[in-house]
């Protein structure tokens, strides 16, 4: 979850109110994978797919980073390197091939590069477009993650050598990784950041030629020279369909090749079709306004909180038990999971919670204790089961209820409306340092970065060194910082998120948020 612009909040969204299906997007053709010319191993000529959410922005440096806007980016926008999602190797994209430093990559890029509308893409606009990435006037949340605690030394390009160099001013063992989600804006669109927004200027394998937002986006390959031929797709069909149960009878009645469900709509797909499974990197987490003068700033307060809710129950109201209960933030499939951290945190224990609720003075006879809960559209009946599980043990629980975006709105903001979340912190990177920009005080305060106002000077410390270290050190010190927010209940880990993709005669490697495209595949 990112910063995004619009901060309204609405109350108790209901499924009909969040989809947006028009008549035009359910007469569009669906299904084209199946059957056909499709040839087995080969990319399919046309795929259709769903969307769980709209594209909030075209610029991919001021998103939110919902599932709608990373999924549209995969599609319109390159970066230098790229991820396998599968074995979490990199490879080349824009990048031929590159040297890594701890402070420093040098890279040989493809002398052919060109954005979607035919123009030349010469290195030194590849720098530019990096160049606002790594402002921190431009106001991505990006910034920090990827080019770490010290910033950007240079950012400097030689279009007749094809070379590009990026140099931060601190080591950054993971400014490699960052730079898989660096996406590169052509020249048009750094020229006028209003049109922007409401139509890329790509670099990536497609362009857009029916674009209505809201509802439905048809997508053509131009013949990018960082695909090979055949190597995609050679259209996509894209409708927002934010209900799980249209998606899933959309899938049902062979309208669309990919359907992305993530909650009790899984359950009737399963029957008859194996998902591809995408799960997230890092545990959504319970976590707390601190700011000074708030209740949530009291760690016993933090305790009692983080005794009433169990993690198991709320993963079964969260995602009809599609996800897993998680005791850490860093999950299984990330760099440096440490299993041993999950007996540090608080147990689950309402008759306990309720005692210290009491000893802390609150509760009948006691002052009264009201908590501003945060949730959202994508959370089912989970922000129910954690107010519940408050008023159970004498706590008064104010919900708000909107979509991801909106609740993002209000927890980045700096008036502090709000005293507990959910927190989706499911970042697209396999190492923790995304922590940091939301957790830690070493980026600075306000805005963004520690949106919580924690302060944890054991995690700092920790986050501070883990950059510049490698191997079992580098591994030591993550656990560690880890290690120090579930001791101070900085934070409450409670779910592994999964997204079930449904397909037929289709293969392909996937995330939480995005299908790689580059790998959709017929098959037999």
């Amino acid at each position: 979850m990112t910063a995004p612009r619009n901060r309204s909040l609405r109350r108790g969204v209901g499924a009909l109110g969040l989809m947006v299906l028009s008549a035009s997007v359910l007469a569009a053709c669906g299904g084209s994978a199946e059957g056909g010319d499709n040839v087995a191993g080969e990319a399919p000529k046309q795929v259709t797919m769903d969307l769980r959410n709209d594209v909030d922005t075209f610029d991919p440096m001021l998103t939110a980073a919902d599932q709608g806007a990373m999924q549209m980016y995969e599609a319109v926008y390159d970066t230098l390197v790229r991820r396998n999602l599968t074995t979490n190797e990199y490879g080349p994209s824009m990048a031929t091939d590159w040297k890594v430093t701890a402070t420093r990559i040098d890279f040989n890029l493809k002398p052919d590069l060109k954005c979607s509308d035919g123009t030349d893409l010469l290195p030194t606009d590849v720098a530019n477009s990096l160049k606002r990435l790594a402002d921190p006037k431009t106001g991505s949340i990006f910034t920090g993650r990827l080019f770490g605690a010290g910033g950007i030394k240079e950012i400097a390009a030689d279009d007749e050598a094809d070379t590009l160099s990026i140099e931060v001013n601190d080591p950054h063992s993971d400014l490699l990784d960052g730079l898989t989600q660096a996406f590169i804006v052509c020249p048009k669109g750094l020229k006028d950041l209003d049109a922007l927004a409401s139509a890329p200027q790509g670099s990536g394998p497609y362009k857009i030629t029916t674009l209505k937002r809201g509802d439905a986006y048809e997508l053509e390959a131009w013949g990018s020279p960082t695909v090979e031929p055949g190597d995609v797709p050679e259209k996509i069909s894209i409708r927002v369909v934010t209900s799980d149960s249209t998606r899933a009878n959309l899938f049902e009645t062979g309208e669309t090749d990919i359907a992305a469900i993530t909650g009790r709509d899984s359950q009737r797909l399963e029957a008859k079709t194996k998902p591809i499974q995408g799960k997230t990197f890092q545990a959504d987490s319970l976590t707390f306004n601190q700011r000074d003068g708030e209740p949530m700033a009291d760690e016993a307060l933090r305790r009692v909180v983080a005794q009433a809710i169990d993690a198991g129950d709320y993963t079964k109201a969260a995602s009809y038990d599609l996800g897993e209960p998680m005791h850490t933030i860093i999950t299984p499939n990330m760099d440096c999971y440490d299993e041993k951290n999950g007996e540090l945190g608080v147990k689950y224990d309402p008759d306990q919670a309720k005692a210290d609720l009491k000893a802390a003075g609150y509760g009948p006879g006691g002052k009264e204790l009201t908590l501003r809960l945060l949730g959202y559209d994508l959370q089912n009946s989970g922000p129910d089961y954690v107010a519940d599980a408050l008023r159970k043990i004498g706590i008064k629980v104010e919900v708000t209820n909107g979509t991801q975006a909106q609740a993002g709105g209000i927890v980045y903001g700096d008036e502090g409306d709000w005293d507990i979340i959910v927190f989706p912190f499911q970042s697209p990177a396999p190492h923790a340092y995304p922590l940091v920009t939301k957790m830690s005080s070493n980026l600075g305060e306000g805005g963004s970065y520690n949106f919580g106002r924690i302060t944890n000077e054991e995690f700092d410390r920790l986050t501070k060194l883990a950059p510049a270290a490698t191997g079992e050190k580098r591994c030591e010190y993550w656990a560690g910082a880890e290690a120090a927010l579930l001791k101070d209940t900085d934070l409450v880990p409670l779910m592994w998120p999964v997204t079930n993709y449904f397909t037929k005669n289709l293969t392909f490697d996937a995330s939480y948020r995005i299908v790689d495209l580059r790998t959709i595949r017929a098959v037999e």
